[in-house]
């Protein structure tokens, strides 16, 4: 990755974690202006993702991908975290900073699958900017749902003063399924995409890569929530610990997954 363009992007994420984290230490006008600071640091990652992209002739590896979700967290939080939705930067802010900060230091590793894809697939952009917008989706679902079990709490316990300052039950349940079926249609697209992709490029089977069955088992996962509320009606709590437990897969299957099917056709490979 070109580091330098990533510290001012790294340093605008740190000031808005402080912000939500720690306000007592930070100015007063600061404090005022962090989804502005934070929008402006969306807007210096673009430009610094968009240059790694480019020099690496449009073949992403895994600092890209991770760069990708913490810049899909990031857009959630400068699009949301107004009024009381504020208190989503105590849980987004903070993921997106730590994603930035793995993406600068894991190792250049690309999927191996793109070493078999001859020249520019139209479908790679198409099939990645779906996959890593999907995961933003989860990302936010499972925010809401963390803030929505701890408002559930804190008005189980009647905590009124706490309640007072965080967003409803009723905003956080209905925003918590917003993200995830946009989450879960990203992904539908780009599960899409990435069978285009392989038909067009690869010379081998694909449909039983170790990876493509993961992501088809958290697909049915996603989908079996979302059936469940729209059939039966199943929300709040259940809803919350899916898209946290969901997140959480996804996560691995970013950082951890490929790198144990190192044989496969998303294995990452030096």
């Amino acid at each position: 990755m070109q580091h330098l363009l990533y510290i001012p992007v790294l340093l605008a994420y740190v000031a808005v974690t402080v912000g939500h984290l720690v306000p007592w230490i930070v100015p007063a006008a600061v404090r005022e202006r962090l989804r502005a600071l934070g929008a402006a640091g969306v807007a210096l990652h673009v430009v610094a993702l968009g240059a790694d992209v480019a020099v690496g002739v449009l073949r992403p590896g895994l600092p890209e991908a991770v760069s990708s979700v913490s810049l899909g967290v990031m857009v959630m939080y400068a699009t949301l975290a107004t009024g009381r939705q504020k208190a989503l930067g105590l849980l987004l802010a903070p993921l997106g900073l730590v994603l930035l900060g793995l993406g600068l230091v894991v190792p250049h590793e690309e999927v191996a699958g793109l070493q078999q894809v001859q020249g520019v697939n139209a479908w790679l952009p198409i099939h990645l900017t779906l996959l890593f917008l999907g995961v933003a989706g989860f990302a936010l679902s499972g925010a809401v749902g963390a803030l929505y079990l701890y408002v559930h709490k804190a008005l189980k316990a009647k905590r009124f003063d706490v309640i007072a300052r965080l967003p409803s039950l009723d905003w956080l349940d209905q925003t918590q399924f917003r993200a995830m079926l946009f989450g879960f249609l990203a992904l539908t697209l780009g599960i899409a995409a990435g069978g285009a992709l392989a038909v067009a490029s690869f010379q081998q089977s694909w449909v039983m890569d170790p990876k493509v069955v993961y992501t088809g088992v958290v697909w049915l996962i996603y989908a079996a929530a979302l059936q469940s509320r729209l059939i039966w009606g199943r929300r709040g709590r259940f809803t919350a610990w899916v898209s946290i437990s969901g997140f959480a897969l996804m996560v691995f299957s970013l950082l951890g997954l490929n790198f144990i099917l190192s044989s496969s056709w998303h294995g990452y490979v030096g």
